[in-house]
């Protein structure tokens, strides 16, 4: 029964991520992700440290990285608002996975700083489906219509060039963005810190 249930998610699945245009999407939003990471605070082992040792903060860590929304970058924040269903989503699996993860913790000494990086990952790959799945979605609706047909046509001639450029794009622009990010510091010294 719950086979049967699963299959047809998969076959959507599977029939996303063949979609040309919902790579066209999937490819700047994958670009989107990682520099707005890259433009974060840097990675900061020593506050992570900190708040699992029972530190109180208003922030907390993400990919490494010291994270409160309010002093965050705006494209992070649209990254964040636009990523919303799979956030959600995210939520809804970090909480249905706690009876196995917190003995797993403790059995592989999971520091919350290493931990932060796995949740990034996570988010990152369900962002991925969902905007996969919204471009398959578009190129249905698109190849439906007379244009939408020309509009679908294009971007598989061009497929490959535009992918090559946005991730030619990335890998020169994160490591630059990173670097800034570095030389820039902690850049959020509004964020409270002291004992719970």
């Amino acid at each position: 029964m719950r086979a049967t249930a699963i299959r047809p998610f998969l076959r959507y699945l599977h029939a996303s991520a063949r979609s040309r245009v919902a790579w066209l999407l999937a490819c700047p939003h994958s670009a989107w992700f990682l520099l707005s990471i890259a433009n974060m605070s840097p990675p900061s082992p020593g506050f992570a440290a900190f708040l699992q040792n029972g530190g109180g903060s208003s922030a907390t860590i993400f990919a490494g990285r010291p994270f409160h929304f309010t002093y965050e970058s705006v494209a992070l924040k649209l990254l964040l608002l636009f990523d919303l269903p799979s956030e959600l989503v995210v939520a809804a699996l970090g909480l249905l996975s706690i009876p196995i993860s917190l003995p797993l913790e403790k059995m592989f000494h999971t520091t919350l700083y290493a931990g932060s990086y796995f949740g990034a990952s996570l988010m990152f790959l369900i962002a991925t489906c969902q905007w996969l799945a919204v471009g398959n979605a578009a190129e249905t609706w698109l190849a439906s219509k007379t244009y939408g047909a020309r509009v679908v046509a294009a971007s598989r001639s061009y497929f490959v060039a535009a992918v090559v450029l946005i991730l030619s794009c990335t890998i020169v622009l994160v490591p630059i963005v990173n670097k800034r990010s570095r030389a820039l510091g902690f850049r959020h010294p509004a964020i409270s810190f002291g004992p719970r």
